[in-house]
């Protein structure tokens, strides 16, 4: 494959998608230094995707200003600077891409497959009266975040009044959440027990029975996605009594063969898609999508904690959680 030994900085271009690529250099990539500022579109937007190595579709100013080469400043540059100039090395996709804060420019993280990566390999300042200053990164203000979530001191329930006109003064109570994005880049709730807690004393709002009606929860960790679905009604199995009667035995069978007990599963999904993916796929997940790793659960061993589920006595740590209604 020949590539050209310089290509053109702009805010909509991507690097080439070269696909499933081995290691190789690009020559020189051109930036025009009036892009190198924080009013660029793309900084303040955050399309930035990784720590050291990046997405191919990250902004490279905003690359720049993550690894500590330029600094974020809206102030125009010194007119003895003509160019900036930096040298990028393409590598293969990643499994991951981790979330840090550095340099007051906070990366995101994806958990995707992607064309391909890349990584900085050299950054310069080419003066007007030719030259040229070689540019040193600061990697060390580096913060660990949690990939991709949006800053919460703290989770509570806020209460606030109905019209000054309503003699009784009803109050309604609003529920703050924390929205962070998914391994698809996509819009969910923080995992919090009160999203999945049952939602009244009835059994039809209880998590399970809206399980059972179609809906199904679908929880992600930092790595993976997992979904927890509907599965069956089986009919309750009579343990053996060596003290009843062979008439109680034959009573007990009777009863079981119209008692029924729901029971759900719980899965590992091998991809993480879109929504509008996995709705065209169908919701639950098809058996070919998926890798059950619990079927034939009964309600009470998932257990849900403020951090974790537990299914079967497993721990999963979760950072996000989604309802899907089946297809």
């Amino acid at each position: 494959m020949v590539l050209p030994s310089r290509f053109g900085y702009l805010r909509s271009l991507l690097l080439p998608l070269i696909g499933n690529v081995d290691e190789f250099a690009i020559g020189l990539t051109l930036l025009k230094v009036t892009y190198a500022k924080d009013c660029t579109g793309h900084v303040k937007g955050a399309q930035l995707w990784g720590t050291d190595v990046y997405t191919n579709d990250s902004d490279l100013v905003a690359v720049l200003m993550h690894t500590g080469y330029c600094s974020p400043t809206s102030s125009p540059p010194p007119s003895a600077i003509q160019e900036l100039r930096a040298s990028v090395r393409v590598l293969p996709p990643q499994d991951s891409y981790t979330s840090t804060l550095r340099n007051n420019v906070r990366s995101r993280a994806w958990g995707a497959g992607i064309a391909c990566s890349f990584r900085i390999e050299r950054c310069c300042i080419v003066k007007k009266g030719g030259g040229t200053i070689d540019l040193e990164p600061h990697l060390r203000h580096t913060s660990a975040v949690e990939p991709t979530l949006a800053p919460a001191a703290v989770e509570r329930t806020i209460t606030t009044r109905a019209a000054a006109s309503n003699a009784l003064r009803q109050q309604r109570f609003v529920r703050e959440v924390t929205i962070g994005f998914n391994l698809c880049n996509e819009p969910w709730l923080k995992y919090s027990i009160s999203i999945v807690a049952d939602k009244g004393f009835k059994k039809s709002l209880y998590t399970s029975a809206r399980l059972k009606k179609g809906e199904v929860i679908y929880l992600e960790t930092h790595f993976n996605r997992y979904e927890l679905c509907f599965s069956a009604e089986k009919p309750r199995s009579v343990g053996p009594n060596s003290n009843a009667s062979d008439i109680e035995l034959e009573k007990n069978r009777d009863r079981s063969e119209h008692e029924h007990r729901d029971v759900f599963r719980w899965s590992r999904c091998k991809k993480a898609m879109p929504e509008i993916a996995m709705r065209s796929i169908g919701i639950p997940l098809p058996a070919e999508h998926v890798e059950v790793l619990q079927d034939n659960l009964d309600w009470e061993e998932v257990q849900w904690s403020q951090t974790a589920v537990w299914v079967s006595g497993k721990e999963y740590p979760l950072a996000r959680v989604h309802f899907l209604s089946s297809n």
